[in-house]
């Protein structure tokens, strides 16, 4: 019988049993534990946790560049799409969404075919890990989702087109929000009740949130964290309530105050690039460690600039405290 989540049932004495559960939308539970050999009492009590599948969970992205008209994937580009590979052979339950994209240069129609080769020649190039096509997912969009103001006719450097001509790569846990999943072997042993849980579980291991590394005396974003930033905007659009932490640390030289000041202006420039690329004010914080964090203590030995450069950085940290998952979500059941 069956009543507000309590379900009894007559046991034949001295026999194993078997026992599963299943609803739409959550992880089925299966024990073969239950047992009544040897059982001297009159009830035997079993207590389930439904968890909900966290469909279409982002838990890593990257982004891949091509050179003008082309849609070979280029050197720089293959560290990217090895570490996707190597995390989808890992975790079976990951499948890879490619969103490809184009400059504003030539026609729409021509983007849109440069964009869609772009796609397929992702697909192409996972085929050696053995990853299998029906596990990549293709988006192309051609020009139509450019990331900054280099549209049509408009004067731009040839590093601000580059930023637009891309592959957005995002690894998503359980992807078909139709498909019933068992809970797979790699998580049979984790708790996460909460699909935050799983997130900050698989970002321990996966997690490259960028540090960005300053001049001395700079606040000016260099080209090559652009395209850091432009990872971290992709994953801060598709978690809605993720909260991103900018931590300032500064090298050795200089007053407090100044440094203090410094590390402000740096991480101001961080939230001015990702509020153009509509990233709430709101969901950014700065916080202070000035000199008290080093990676090299210049205090006690004699630093390189490679060294003091080291210390001179904005590291990027997203939080859970702030975090919740808005995806596909149920309360958890408790049976």
């Amino acid at each position: 019988q069956m009543n507000q989540g309590k379900l009894t049932a007559e046991l034949e004495p001295e026999s194993d049993f078997s026992l599963t559960i299943s609803k739409p939308g959550y992880f089925s539970v299966t024990d073969n534990s239950i047992t009544t050999k040897g059982f001297e009492g009159d009830t035997v009590k079993r207590e389930y946790k439904l968890m909900p599948i966290p469909y279409q969970l982002p838990v890593y992205v990257d982004i891949v560049y091509y050179d003008l008209d082309k849609f070979a994937i280029r050197e720089d580009a293959k560290p990217a799409l090895d570490k996707i590979a190597e995390i989808m052979k890992k975790y079976s339950f990951l499948d890879l969404l490619v969103a490809s994209h184009t400059d504003s240069r030539a026609s729409d129609e021509y983007n849109i075919k440069l964009s869609n080769n772009r796609a397929k020649a992702v697909t192409e190039y996972m085929a050696q890990y053995n990853i299998a096509a029906d596990r990549i997912r293709l988006e192309w969009f051609g020009e139509s989702q450019l990331v900054n103001d280099c549209g049509n006719g408009v004067p731009c450097s040839e590093a601000n087109h580059q930023l637009n001509r891309r592959s957005e790569l995002v690894l998503e846990a359980f992807p078909d929000p139709t498909v019933q999943y068992d809970i797979p072997a790699e998580l049979k042993d984790k708790d996460f009740c909460n699909p935050e849980d799983l997130f900050e579980m698989l970002q321990d291991e996966i997690s490259q949130i960028p540090t960005i590394y300053f001049d001395f005396d700079k606040a000016m974003l260099r080209s090559v964290h652009k395209k850091e930033l432009e990872r971290t905007a992709i994953m801060l659009k598709r978690m809605p309530n993720l909260m991103l932490y900018i931590e300032g640390h500064t090298d050795q030289r200089g007053s407090e105050e100044y440094n203090q000041s410094l590390s402000e202006r740096r991480a101001d420039a961080v939230m001015e690039y990702l509020m153009k690329r509509g990233i709430e004010e709101n969901r950014m914080e700065h916080q202070w460690f000035g000199e008290t964090r080093p990676v090299h203590d210049c205090n006690t030995e004699t630093c390189t600039e490679a060294m003091h450069q080291l210390n001179r950085r904005t590291e990027l940290r997203v939080g859970k405290s702030s975090f919740t998952y808005t995806g596909r979500r149920k309360k958890v059941d408790t049976m």
